[in-house]
Order: C-alpha cells, then sequence, then structure tokens
C-alpha cells in the first residue's frame, strides 16, 4: 500500500517536473525564434531582402561569447585571485576548459553584479558583432538579384560553421567548450530566468521594429520592396538603405545566438545548423503572414510548440512511420512549407494596407475638384459626380447629333 502511494507520488512528480522543463523549453525558443522571425521579416517583408543566411547572424551571437566573453571573464577571475589552469593555448584552451568554467563559477556565485555584467556585455558585443557580419554580407552581395543573393547568404552560413569546426579558438572546434554560469548567483532554475530574460528582449525587439516600421523610413522600405528603381529615381540611396536594414536586423539576430550559448552553458558548431536557423524561422515567417509582426508572433508559436511536442513524444511517433524519426522533421518542413504556399501564400494575417497618420484619406476622395467637361461651363463636383457628368455630356452630345 505504502509502496503504491509512494510510486504514485514519484510518478506525478517526475510528470510536473516533465511539463515545467517542456513549458520553459517552448518559452525559451519561442523567445529565440520571435527574434530571429521579427528581424527576417524587417528585412523581407517589409524591404524586401531574402536574407537567407540568418543562422550566421546567429552564429556569430554563440562565438562571441565563447571566443570573447570567455576569454574577458578567465582574465576578470583570474585577477581577482583565483588560480586557473593554463588556457592560452589552443589545446589548453579546449582541454582545461571544464575545469576553468567550474572555478569560474564559484566566484560568480558570491559576485552577481560581475555575472550581470558578463551578461550585458556578451549582449552588446553580440550586437555590434552581428551589424559587422551584415556589413561584411552587403559589401558582395547587396547588389545581386534575389536569387544570387540567397546562394550567397547560404553558403556564408555554411562557411561560418567550416570555421568554428576547424579553428579551436572560436568554439573548441568539434569538441565545443563550455560556458560560465552568469546567473551562478541566482538559486532557482538558471534556466527559468534565461527564459524570462529571452522573452523580455524579443518583447523589446518587437516594439523596436513596430516603431520603425511605422515611421517615415519604415514607409520608405515598403516602397523599396516594391519598386527600388522607383525610389532610386528620386535621388534616395536604395543600396545604401538595405545594407543599413541588414546591418541593423543581423545586430538584432545575433542576440538570440548569445542567448542560447549562456542557455545551454554551452557552444558548439554542430548547434547553428542552417536548417534550425534558417529554414524554420522563414517558415515561421510564411506561416504568420511577411510584413507582419502579430503574423510573426503566432506562426512561431505554432512552430515551436508543435515542434517541441514532436521530439518530447518522438519514441510514440517513431511506431508510426517506415522511416527514422530523425527525418521526420526535415520532411514536416518541407511539408509545411509546400503546403502554406499553395493555400495561405499571404499567411495566417496577411499584411494590412499602410496608413499615414495624420493624412484623410477619406477626404482625399471625396474631395471636389473643378471640371469643365464642355468646355464652356465650370462646375464642381468630386469623384462620383465627375463620373455622372461624363455620362451626361456624352449623352447630350448624342443627343445634340441625333436632332441634327
Amino acid at each position: 500500500m505504502l509502496q503504491n502511494i509512494a510510486f504514485g507520488l514519484l510518478t506525478s512528480s517526475v510528470a510536473v517536473t516533465g511539463t515545467a522543463r517542456l513549458i520553459v523549453d517552448i518559452a525559451m525558443y519561442f523567445g529565440l525564434f520571435v527574434i530571429v522571425a521579427m528581424a527576417l521579416n524587417f528585412q523581407y517583408g517589409n524591404a524586401g531582402i531574402p536574407n537567407m543566411g540568418c543562422a550566421v547572424q546567429v552564429i556569430a551571437g554563440g562565438f562571441t561569447v565563447s571566443a570573447i566573453t570567455v576569454r574577458l571573464l578567465f582574465t576578470m577571475v583570474e585577477g581577482a585571485g583565483v588560480e586557473l589552469l593554463p588556457w592560452a593555448i589552443d589545446f589548453d584552451w579546449v582541454y582545461n576548459n571544464p575545469a576553468n568554467v567550474k572555478l569560474a563559477n564559484e566566484y560568480i556565485q558570491t559576485h552577481s553584479m560581475f555575472g550581470w555584467s558578463m551578461l550585458l556585455f556578451s549582449l552588446a558585443v553580440s550586437l555590434i558583432m552581428g551589424a559587422i557580419i551584415g556589413w561584411v554580407i552587403a559589401l558582395p552581395a547587396i547588389r545581386l538579384r534575389a536569387t544570387y543573393l540567397m546562394i550567397v547568404l547560404i553558403t556564408m552560413a555554411d562557411a561560418a560553421q567550416i570555421f568554428g569546426r576547424n579553428i579551436p579558438a572560436i568554439s573548441g572546434g568539434t569538441l565545443g567548450m563550455f560556458i560560465p554560469n552568469v546567473f551562478g548567483w541566482y538559486p532557482g532554475d538558471r534556466t527559468v530566468l534565461t527564459a524570462v530574460i529571452t522573452l523580455l528582449i524579443g518583447l523589446i525587439s518587437f516594439f523596436i521594429f513596430r516603431t520603425m516600421l511605422n515611421s517615415p523610413y519604415g514607409r520608405l522600405m515598403r516602397a523599396i520592396r516594391e519598386n527600388e528603381v522607383t525610389v532610386g529615381s528620386v535621388g534616395k540611396n536604395v543600396v545604401g538603405i538595405r545594407r543599413n536594414i541588414l546591418m541593423f536586423a543581423s545586430g538584432v539576430t545575433a542576440l538570440s545566438g548569445t542567448l542560447l550559448a549562456f542557455y545551454f552553458s554551452f557552444v558548439v558548431e554542430a548547434n547553428y545548423q542552417r536548417a534550425f536557423w534558417t529554414y524554420w524561422p522563414w517558415l515561421m515567417l510564411i506561416l504568420g503572414g511577411p510584413g507582419n509582426n502579430a503574423g510573426t508572433f503566432l506562426g512561431c508559436a505554432l512552430i515551436v510548440a508543435m515542434r517541441r511536442i514532436i521530439i518530447v513524444n518522438k519514441w510514440v511517433l517513431e511506431s508510426l512511420f517506415f522511416f527514422p524519426i530523425a527525418y521526420f522533421e526535415s520532411v514536416l518542413l518541407g511539408l509545411l512549407l509546400i503546403g502554406v504556399i499553395m493555400f495561405r501564400p499571404n499567411g495566417l494575417i496577411p499584411e494590412k494596407l499602410l496608413y499615414i497618420p495624420g493624412v484623410n484619406y477619406t477626404l482625399m476622395v471625396q474631395e471636389e475638384v473643378e471640371v469643365d467637361w464642355t468646355g464652356s461651363t465650370t462646375v464642381k463636383r468630386g469623384f462620383s459626380s465627375g463620373i455622372q457628368g461624363i455620362i451626361n455630356v456624352l449623352g447630350g452630345k448624342k443627343d445634340k447629333e441625333e436632332k441634327e
């Protein structure tokens, strides 16, 4: 009897823990993908820049933590009197990393401001590094047509992974490297705190993008998307504007790579695959509706929840298919992309018409104008009256011809 009660309590405890972990995981990935998808919507949905290299900016954020933040953190910890193992050369940097991270975590546990400062430093540097990556990408690619631009950005994403895989100083090569826990001072679950901060940054990004899109600069972006030749003909630097858009959005996208590194406390180039950080954000954008931030939110929520539930229940789903469950995600990605493009090309929430604040469109349509249809009489009519005037004039000419 007591054994059955104890077993039941243990089972329910594990179930609650698993459910809580699933919720935290969904919230974290939702925040990450919202940042990436909104930046993508800012580029493609509003400016017509098909950025197929989102993984490059995410990788830049993750490598910022592993290559810059960790070195600075180790230097400052040693300056505070903590004796670390050698980490100057590549061999020591990789193989002494776990022991040094453990010592750094013990220091952070009693120095909360140090942990916060390292987090803020990482976010700031990743923002700058992402913008620099966007500028580098823009140099050879921004003048290309959409098709060639996409090809160049896809190859750059693969090149970034190759660098991380073969240069241990960046992220430990194929072995990867551990990241100190900047929330070591927090007594609770650090992943919950990381998820909350990620959601907060995603919300701030949403308001920043919405403000920019409702500004005159946002209307200029949409004008470039619709007809860049016309925009260039009135003296606007189309290439420069597209470069600035790519730099700003790349900087924001890099924040997700930094937050992912602190969430896992580990960085390896395999975590930043092109399919995961480029194709899935594109699906979220297309599903929700390009040019619409609300649609981007909805698309992210649906796709993230679906993927997390599939991952949790993969052993159950494996019995339903004749192929390995590892391929199911790729098959699902392709089927959803085809289905959305065929049956819902404008997304679940189509883009709304652009209205300029302060402009009375009703008055513009109903405005009365002076129209001289006969050449001898001046009348004052609106749009509908003008049409009626044309009919009356043509009818009068016809009657006159019949009398003659």
